[in-house]
């Protein structure tokens, strides 16, 4: 699985930026996601590049210029290969229980975060808050995610090994308990120590309890 930094060299955004904006760049994931965007100044994020602030408006126009070259390659790009890497490497495998299956995609998905946190805290913070990116990430999320899903989960109802609600219902029992687990840890209480494996234990057990017939 590639990291969300090491895809963002392939985007029309970061192609050719010099060491010097790079790190601009990489300055204001971690600020806007230290801060928040509105609490970020632009004078912040060179101070903490390194650089001086007109470097920045060298390659930026303005502070929101900066922050769509995060977002839209995450829009345009990232999302779709990154739910495809995940479809390929969960959603495509056959799974004799179903407890395999909801620990493949909870174990998945909390490493992906893990690895990305910064980058991740931004867009899910404008996801939360703006109703334009929030449309734009959804329809990003590529049909062939939803169908291996899908496959998955009809898979387990012929088999009578899952509940016999929708899909989406399913998807959504799912996916909002993991929610609630990464914003317990990585944004509500970032410094609450916790066991990392029981804790991914007992989420997992819950999911599959709940979803048993």
């Amino acid at each position: 699985m590639h990291d969300i930094i090491s895809i963002y060299a392939d985007s029309p955004e970061t192609d050719g930026l010099t060491d010097k904006q790079l790190k601009i760049f990489k300055s204001a994931i971690e600020l806007f996601a230290k801060n928040g965007y509105a609490n970020t100044s632009t004078k912040e994020i060179a101070t903490n590049a390194g650089v001086s602030e007109g470097s920045i408006f060298k390659k930026f126009k303005n502070k929101e210029d900066l922050l769509f070259s995060i977002l839209n390659p995450f829009l345009r790009n990232i999302l779709p290969k990154v739910v495809n890497e995940f479809t390929e490497e969960t959603l495509q495998t056959d799974y004799d229980t179903l407890t395999d299956f909801v620990s493949s995609i909870l174990k998945n998905r909390n490493m992906f975060f893990k690895e990305n946190v910064n980058a991740l805290k931004i867009f899910v913070d404008e996801f939360v808050y703006d109703l334009k990116i929030r449309d734009k990430m959804i329809k990003a999320i590529p049909y062939q995610y939803m169908k291996s899903f899908n496959d998955q989960v009809n898979s387990f109802k012929k088999r009578k090994m899952i509940v016999d609600w929708t899909n989406s219902e399913i998807f959504r029992f799912i996916f909002a308990t993991l929610f609630g687990y990464l914003a317990e840890h990585y944004f509500i209480f970032e410094s609450l120590k916790w066991d990392e494996d029981l804790e991914m234990d007992h989420t997992i057990e819950f999911v599959v309890k709940g979803l048993q017939p």
